[in-house]
């Protein structure tokens, strides 16, 4: 139902002085009481019979120790220049990047929209009006049956005061969308630049592996030049012959393997950082040329804070329950104020004239009273899109949880089994050099060294392994903790209120 009251400047009649007192204060109360009536017979709200709790920090166990803070450029701990450029490269590039960013300004974009519903709106236009007025019509001759010009120009401007709210609430909910979607970014950025590293690393573990295999390549070979030998004067069997030639085609099988997947990790690195999947055939790290990065992790309570993902979650449940505010609130009176300003006549070139002004006020009011369930249908809607915010929340919040106590036990178990690995590697070359000493002294042959050496070699391709290992738990690590969040982007600073 709509209420509008207009004032133009045609001043009203007064009853004049004999208007009674007791009539003035009759008219007065009707108003009111009429005025509370209709306020009273707003649509009814329908509340939701359930609602999703959110998870809190307290249920959660969390110790209060602090957990570690990663700084942004994290992957500069590593010491690899070749791996920072393309991160680097690829956070500039990468068309999901781009993406995250896209929705940046599209949430931006839709509070700027938001924020011009409480602002004044003022307009301007020009008509003109070529008709012929009816002789029967409302307006006698000599205008009546004549063709005429009617034309107007004329300022128009309205204001919705906010009086329940209702903009504020739908503000704050654009503003939680627009600080969500800056944090879903930071995520992306997080997300990619884990990915980025633990690719390199993989990487460089063919490539070492491949050279490992290479040099057991050329023993091999040697051995069995050197069994061939002894087979010829009658010191070996045949048979050991035949071995070789097995243990050589394996080998080279496994060499292609590795090529491939030296190539696949090549084009995938070239593709995260938008380029020629062969752009970066070239490259050729090594496993020596990364810093192993050194964490005394723990999981604090601030975790909470620390995961750009989850933080985005919770702005989307802040801007949810902003929303069903915002919706709770369309069953309120609304209130516009109009005014108008500029001039109208029948005659063109008396358009400007003073005698063709008008201008008036035009204040309305707007009650909901029957909408055949719309309003709360819409907030039913609302409420649903709040508990699938919370639901994705605490999925979210469970899903961080576990990934980084899984990331710190990885981490932890890898630390030792590194030192142990290493530990093999150097009892494994020290038996190599026994035995080659043994050998110069006469108490040892060549197929004995040779036989270890490629026990030695198989012991450093499992230390590289394990070392591969401990460089991707610490990665896996650092990114199940944040990242290097928070680094808020500079757009959205002024987003940063709540919760």
């Amino acid at each position: 139902m709509i209420f509008t009251y207009a004032m133009s400047r045609e001043p009203l009649k007064c009853l004049g002085p004999k208007c009674s007192s007791r009539l003035i204060r009759l008219i007065r109360l009707i108003r009111l009481s009429t005025f509370a009536l209709l306020l009273s017979s707003c649509a009814n709200i329908e509340h939701p019979n359930h609602e999703l709790k959110v998870i809190q920090a307290s249920d959660l166990n969390l110790p209060l120790s602090s957990t570690p803070e990663i700084g942004p450029a994290w992957w500069e701990r590593l010491e690899n220049k070749d791996l920072s450029n393309l991160i680097e490269s690829s956070l500039q590039n990468n068309p999901s990047i781009a993406l995250a960013n896209a929705r940046i300004d599209k949430a931006l974009a839709l509070v700027g929209v938001t924020r011009s519903a409480s602002s004044v709106q003022l307009g301007a236009g020009f008509d003109l009006d070529r008709q012929r007025f009816s002789q029967t019509g409302i307006y006698p001759p000599p205008l009546g049956g004549s063709m005429q010009s009617v034309s107007t120009l004329q300022l128009s401007g309205s204001w919705v005061p906010d009086v329940f709210s209702k903009n504020k609430a739908a503000l704050s909910s654009a503003m939680g969308q627009a600080q969500a979607s800056a944090l879903e970014a930071m995520h992306a950025k997080a997300q990619l630049s884990a990915q980025m590293t633990l690719q390199f690393i993989a990487l460089a573990l063919s490539i070492d592996q491949r050279d490992v295999l290479l040099q057991r390549k050329t023993k091999l070979e040697s051995l069995r030049h050197l069994l061939s030998e002894r087979v010829k004067v009658g010191l070996d069997a045949s048979l050991d012959i035949k071995t070789q030639d097995i243990e050589l085609n394996d080998l080279l099988i496994e060499l292609s393997q590795l090529q491939v997947q030296i190539e696949l990790h090549q084009h995938l690195l070239a593709t995260l950082s938008a380029r020629s999947p062969v752009a970066l055939s070239s490259l050729t790290p090594h496993l020596r040329d990364l810093r192993t990065v050194d964490l005394n992790a723990n999981l604090g309570i601030d975790l909470l804070g620390h995961r750009a993902d989850v933080m985005a979650a919770k702005y989307r449940v802040f801007a949810a329950l902003e929303s069903v505010e915002a919706a709770k609130l369309d069953f309120y009176p609304n209130f516009n104020l109009g005014l108008f300003a500029g001039f109208n006549s029948l005659h063109l070139n008396q358009l400007t004239q003073n005698s063709s002004a008008q201008y008036g006020v035009v204040p309305s009011l707007t009650l909901p009273l029957l909408n055949g369930g719309r309003l709360n249908a819409q907030l039913s809607a609302k409420a649903a899109e709040k508990d699938q915010a919370v639901a994705l929340y605490n999925s979210t919040l469970l899903d961080a949880l576990q990934e980084a106590s899984d990331a710190l036990v990885t981490y932890k178990n890898t630390k030792t089994q590194v030192t142990s690995s290493q530990l093999s590697l150097l009892l494994s070359t020290e038996k190599l050099n026994i035995q080659r000493l043994k050998a110069q002294a006469g108490l040892s042959n060549d197929v004995v060294v040779l036989r270890e050496s490629l026990a030695e070699l198989q012991q450093q391709r499992l230390s590289l392994e394990w070392a591969a290992k401990q460089l991707s738990s610490s990665v896996l690590l650092i990114k199940s903790l944040g990242a290097g969040w928070p680094t808020p982007d500079p757009r959205s600073n002024a987003f940063a209120q709540r919760p």
